[in-house]
């Protein structure tokens, strides 16, 4: 290919493939190279390590596309899940150790609820008191004491004015930036969960045997939602599988993760306008079920194109049915309650329009249309720039977090706060942001 900018005479002239191969180049110097995917993912794994080193409650969890590696600082929320160390959920079937006095137990019931959703009935108080938890428990008509979800949600609210709820999450922003909260419960059954993932039958080798192996292994989460179709939502909790599903994800090569970032862009421009149910989590899911159902042999540069519109097919068939099973419990509908009739039909045309665009359907994305247009050449050396630039931020952010302590607020204002007026007196921090300010004056 001549190292020239993708004009409108040469998009007509070369092949889906080789526009294919283009877009995976031009993705690299974006910022979703496999380097540096590796190194988001290293960064944020060293920051959960900073954050969590002083051994306090709660632990705290980087989640979502930032722990992923699949976005830059900057691009989206980062989302935070505060695991309760004094707490500890599980099903009864669960026969694992007796757990220690100082922990709160929560039996999991399924009873009348949503597959993949539980009541949490109080088994043990602990001899820790989470006045959170306290606050958020109620007797119920038979009895027996439960923990409402959406009272202990709200229970970490500080300023309504500034904080909305969004499903488990507490969103709050600031000028600087924005953040999703979560406080979550740990759960000790990932195994028995996941007893029908583990033993599907599988055809294509993905996951692999060892990581079919390695993912049960990985504590799930109870987060405070219910489902949304639910009478009983206000007291229903959500299992969740983080770290598992964060390791799967990881698997995935350069030619797979790809399709998701392209599945992402396109929501961000084309679908979010119509409706924000059509989330990242969902694009996410439909790539898990299109990596396990696919052989390995059509994950080829040349194919990314044609994969992203397979994948929108199976968007399509998911909005037209309602119905999209979520990858490590199929039982749980993704969709449910969450498009309405007359959303759903606008997505549908959407989406169509989308597919039948074919591998076109990437110049309607302004950062990867943008980048077509620039030469190889001139895209390089700004890739280059992009990338050393947000690797100094996220090793700035990390110098900046060790002079965090428990009790310090991360979005406390004004700024400068106290972490700040510390991170200024350190001269790897100084000398960090000397880099970037020398780099912005380019």
């Amino acid at each position: 290919m001549e190292d020239k900018p993708l004009s409108g005479k040469t998009r007509r002239r070369i092949s889906d493939g080789e526009l294919s191969v283009r877009v995976c180049e031009v993705l690299d110097q974006l910022g979703y190279s496999q380097s540096m995917v590796e190194h988001r993912r290293e960064a944020w794994r060293e920051a959960n390590g900073i954050v969590n080193s002083t051994g306090q409650n709660p632990t705290i969890l980087i989640a979502g596309s930032k722990a992923e590696g699949f976005t830059a600082p900057s691009e989206s929320d980062t989302d935070r899940v505060f695991l309760d160390n004094y707490t500890m959920c599980r099903i009864p079937e669960d026969d694992s150790p007796t757990l220690s006095n100082t922990k709160c137990e929560f039996t999991m019931d399924k009873e009348h609820c949503h597959p993949g959703h539980f009541r949490l009935e109080q088994k043990e108080a602990g001899a820790y008191e989470c006045l959170n938890i306290k606050q958020a428990l109620f007797v119920h008509d038979n009895g027996r004491t439960f923990v409402s979800s959406e009272k202990y949600r709200t229970s970490y609210m500080q300023d309504k004015t500034k904080e909305t709820i969004s499903g488990p999450a507490l969103t709050g922003c600031n000028e600087y930036y924005s953040w999703d909260f979560v406080y979550a419960f740990p759960c000790t059954s990932q195994q028995q969960l996941l007893a029908e993932w583990i033993n599907r039958p599988r055809h294509h080798n993905w996951p692999t045997p060892d990581l079919i192996a390695e993912v049960p292994k990985l504590e799930a989460q109870m987060v405070p939602v219910g489902c949304k179709s639910s009478e009983h939502k206000d007291i229903e909790w959500r299992v969740c599988f983080i770290p598992s599903e964060q390791r799967l994800t990881n698997s995935w090569e350069e030619n797979q993760y790809k399709i998701y970032i392209l599945l992402k862009l396109i929501k961000k421009s084309q679908l979010k306008p119509i409706s924000e149910e059509i989330s990242s989590y969902v694009l996410k899911n439909i790539m898990l079920w299109y990596t396990e159902q696919n052989p390995r042999h059509i994950f080829q540069k040349e194919h990314l194109l044609q994969n992203v519109i397979l994948c929108l097919k199976n968007l399509k068939e998911a909005i037209n049915t309602n119905h999209l099973p979520y990858y490590m419990i199929p039982g749980r509908n993704l969709l449910t309650g969450k498009i309405s009739l007359e959303l759903k039909q606008q997505l549908i045309e959407k989406v169509k329009e989308l597919i039948q665009e074919g591998p076109n359907v990437i110049l309607r994305l302004p950062k990867v249309q943008a980048a077509l247009k620039m030469s190889p050449a001139e895209l390089a050396e700004r890739g280059r720039w992009r990338d050393e630039l947000e690797k100094l931020a996220l090793e700035r952010w990390n110098i900046w977090l060790t002079h965090w302590r428990p009790g310090m607020e991360t979005e406390e204002l004004p700024f400068p706060n106290k972490i700040d007026e510390l991170a200024w007196q350190d001269p790897d921090y100084i000398r960090v942001d000397e880099k970037m300010n020398d780099m912005y004056s380019l």
